[in-house]
C-alpha cells in the first residue's frame, strides 16, 4: 500500500467541485456534520476553511484503491496544528486512515517549523480514529464529557489525541497519565490437551467478535512457549465497553466450552481494581496448595518468583529451587485444604499480602504469602507457622 498526499488546489473550478463532490457523496458519521450539503461545502470554501494562510487541503490517493479520502490541515501559524481526516466509505477498514496520517504527521512537522504540536479529536465511540492514532504513535491527551454535539440526540464525550514534534523527530511516545481505558493482561492455562483443544477450537471467533466490539480498542490471544499457555491482553475504551464484553462473553460459545479452565489477570482502569487483585492473589494460592500443581516444576516455576523465599515451619529457609523439589518428591495428598481467618491487603499498585490458617494435611497452621500480580501472579514471599 502506497499513500500519497497532493493538495487539493481551490482556485481550480475542477477541484472545487471534486472536493464538493467527495464530501456530499459519502456519509462521516462521526463528524459534527454527517451529510454535508452541497451548499454548505461551497460557502465553507468560500470562507476559507478548506484553505488559507494556514490551512492546507490534501487528497489522499493509493497506489491501488486510487483517490481514498481527504485530509485537512488547519492552524499551521499556530503551535499546535489540528486535523481532520475523512475516508470515502468504500476505502474504510483498510489501513488507509493510519497512513494516511503518518504521512500528513511527516508534513506537518517538516513544512511547519513552528508547529510543536498536531492534535486530533474525535468522538468517544470513534473507535476506528482512535486505534488511527494509537497506531501513528499519538497519545490519548483529554478527554471532554458531553463535548461533542450529535444532531437529534444527546451530546457524546469528545476525546483529544496529539504528538509532539520531539517525539516525531526522535521516533519515541512521551506518556501522559492514563485515560478512561481499561486494560487487561494476563495467561490462560490449559490442564490438559483436552482443554487445550476445546481453545484451539473457539479461539478464532472468540477474537473475531471481540475485536468487531465497538469499545474493543485491540485484543489479542498469543500462544507462549509453554504447551496450553496462552497470553492474554485487552484494551477497551472504558468500563462500561468491558463490562459489556465480559457479559457476551459469559454467554457465549467461547464462554461455554472454556468454562472452568484457569485463568490469571490484572485489570487496569476500573474500579473493581483492588477486589480483582486479591481474588487473583487468592485462586494462585490456593493453586500452590493442590498435589497435582505441586507436583509439576512447570505449574511451580509460573507461580513463584525467581526470587522467592519461604520461611518454613521448623524456621529454615527455602529457595525458590529448593521448594521445587520439595514439593515435587513430595506434593501431599489433601484434595480439600481448609482456609479461614483469611486477610488481604494491597501493599502498592499491584501487590497483595494474604494471611490465613490452614487446616492440611492433618496439620493446623498460621500462613502468610506475598504475591506480585502484574501481569500474572507470582509469589514472593511465604511463612508458615505451625498452631499449637
Amino acid at each position: 500500500m502506497g499513500i500519497s498526499l497532493t493538495r487539493v488546489d481551490l482556485s481550480n473550478a475542477g477541484e472545487r467541485a471534486a472536493l464538493v463532490a467527495f464530501l456530499t457523496s459519502n456519509v462521516f458519521p462521526f463528524h459534527v456534520r454527517t451529510r454535508p450539503t452541497a451548499e454548505h461545502v461551497s460557502e465553507a470554501i468560500r470562507a476559507g476553511s478548506w484553505d488559507g494562510d494556514d490551512v492546507e487541503t490534501l487528497w489522499i490517493d493509493d497506489e491501488t484503491d486510487g483517490r481514498v479520502g481527504v485530509i485537512r490541515l488547519e492552524d499551521l501559524r499556530d503551535a499546535t496544528a489540528m486535523v481532520d481526516l475523512r475516508l470515502a466509505e468504500r476505502a474504510r477498514g483498510r489501513g488507509h486512515g493510519t497512513a494516511a496520517l503518518s504521512a500528513a504527521t511527516d508534513r506537518v512537522f517538516s513544512h511547519h517549523p513552528g508547529v510543536i504540536r498536531f492534535e486530533g479529536q474525535t468522538r468517544e465511540d470513534n473507535v476506528a480514529m482512535r486505534r488511527v492514532f494509537d497506531r501513528c504513535g499519538w497519545v490519548l491527551e483529554a478527554y471532554y464529557r458531553d463535548g461533542w454535539p450529535v444532531e437529534g440526540e444527546e451530546p457524546v464525550a469528545s476525546v483529544a489525541y496529539s504528538v509532539l514534534r520531539r517525539d516525531w523527530a526522535s521516533g519515541t511516545t512521551t506518556p501522559v497519565p492514563r485515560g478512561p481505558e481499561v486494560t487487561l493482561r494476563g495467561e490462560l492455562r490449559c490442564a490438559d490437551a483436552a482443554e487445550a483443544e476445546r481453545v484451539r477450537a473457539h479461539l478464532g471467533e472468540h477474537i473475531a467478535l471481540t475485536r468487531a466490539e465497538p469499545g474493543c480498542l485491540s485484543f489479542d490471544v498469543t500462544p507462549t512457549e509453554t504447551e496450553g499457555v496462552w497470553s492474554v491482553s485487552e484494551r477497551f475504551v472504558d468500563e462500561a465497553a468491558f463490562d459489556a464484553h465480559q457479559r457476551r462473553v459469559s454467554s457465549s460459545v467461547w464462554g461455554r466450552e472454556t468454562a472452568g479452565i484457569q485463568r490469571f489477570s490484572v485489570i487496569h482502569g476500573r474500579a473493581l481494581d483492588a477486589d480483582a487483585l486479591i481474588s487473583t492473589a487468592w485462586a494462585a494460592e490456593e493453586m500452590l496448595l493442590h498435589p497435582a500443581v505441586r507436583s509439576q516444576a512447570g505449574e511451580l516455576e509460573r507461580l513463584l518468583d525467581p526470587e522467592f523465599v519461604e520461611i518454613g515451619q521448623s524456621g529454615r529457609r527455602w529457595t525458590r529451587d529448593e521448594i521445587i523439589a520439595a514439593l515435587r518428591d513430595d506434593p501431599g495428598t489433601d484434595l480439600s485444604p481448609a482456609i479461614e481467618e483469611q486477610d488481604a491487603r494491597l501493599l502498592g499498585p499491584t501487590t497483595v499480602l494474604l494471611t490465613y490458617s490452614l487446616h492440611f494435611e492433618g496439620r493446623v497452621s498460621r500462613r502468610s504469602s506475598l504475591w506480585q500480580c502484574d501481569p500474572t501472579p507470582r509469589c514472593l514471599f511465604h511463612q508458615g507457622t505451625t498452631v499449637g
